[in-house]
């Protein structure tokens, strides 16, 4: 178990987030037993899986997990999503299946920012409702960031990360990237601000990890670059994004990047990860951190 440390301005603090909990079983057993070894410090959760239902159980046996919503608006490669909210028909959400979309671009063309709301807060109702302790947001595929059209829903997960008292996986050097247009970094430093103005908590960095196997890919090139990357981990507050599972005909059947979902539990394990963290003074963090520097501040009426 984690203890919450007393980060000062220059000190490295690394959030181990295990993405997908909920999207299959042996996901779900992959990141239990991340968690009890002291391999990751955090997860996100999929609420419109069917595996999601086993993860409330899952949380009131182990009171050492620590869960957010991986808020969902699209679909998988080989696994369709309908979803949560039921109240009435979110026709600009799905497909005429009634199925959450594949396509990102079909999300930011279509979505009704009242089915959006309506969608996500149902997520996080369910969540809370089955006894989760829920630590933050996050975007799955990044459906509410305009990442292919420029048409975002970042201030619909503003006004439910105030509602509830919860940060957002929104790094701050993202307008730092490369791969973003001039117009996407404009959005992207506007919409920090007005996190900044509703009090609602960043983190500085992100280090992901590729979803699929690069060419020539192998173990050791994977555990090597991240060895390399937690090394040259600026101060300030860093995630490490990865989706570990173990590998099974389930895990086989939705998705054709199984190979690497299996190498990064086994990465995340790795000695030499955990000695890495620990020869370079990284001091190791959740959501839950976070989350209690955001309510602490929050102002009395």
């Amino acid at each position: 178990m984690f203890e919450i440390p007393q980060l000062m301005p220059n000190d490295r603090a690394i959030i181990i987030n295990a993405d997908d909990f909920g999207i299959t079983h042996s996901t779900n057993q992959a990141i239990v037993e991340l968690f009890e070894n002291d391999s990751i410090t955090s997860s996100s959760l999929m609420v419109p899986c069917t595996a999601a239902k086993e993860v409330p159980q899952l949380c009131s046996k182990n009171h050492n997990l620590k869960v957010g919503i991986h808020l969902t608006l699209t679909s998988t490669e080989n696994y369709s999503l309908k979803p949560v909210f039921q109240e009435y028909n979110l026709e600009s959400l799905v497909t005429d299946e009634g199925f959450f979309p594949k396509d990102l671009t079909f999300v930011e063309k279509n979505a009704d920012p009242l089915h959006v709301k309506a969608e996500l807060e149902a997520q996080i109702l369910w969540a809370l409702s089955h006894g989760v302790d829920v630590t933050h947001l996050d975007s799955h595929a990044g459906s509410v960031m305009g990442l292919t059209t420029g048409r975002d829903f970042l201030e619909i997960v503003f006004d439910l990360c105030e509602k509830y008292e919860l940060p957002f996986n929104l790094p701050l050097q993202i307008i730092d990237q490369p791969f973003l247009s001039r117009s996407q970094k404009s959005l992207f430093e506007q919409r920090i601000l007005s996190a900044k103005r509703r009090g609602i908590e960043l983190i500085d960095d992100l280090i992901p990890l590729p979803y699929h196997l690069d060419p020539g890919e192998n173990y050791n090139h994977m555990r090597d670059g991240l060895i390399r990357q937690i090394e040259y981990c600026k101060p300030g507050i860093t995630q490490i994004v990865a989706h570990p599972a173990k590998v099974t005909s389930e895990l086989q059947a939705l998705t054709p990047h199984f190979k690497k979902r299996g190498l990064e539990f086994q990465l995340l394990n790795d000695p030499r990860i955990k000695h890495t963290l620990q020869v370079n003074h990284i001091k190791l963090i959740s959501w839950e951190y976070l989350r209690s520097l955001q309510r602490s501040k929050k102002p009395l009426y």
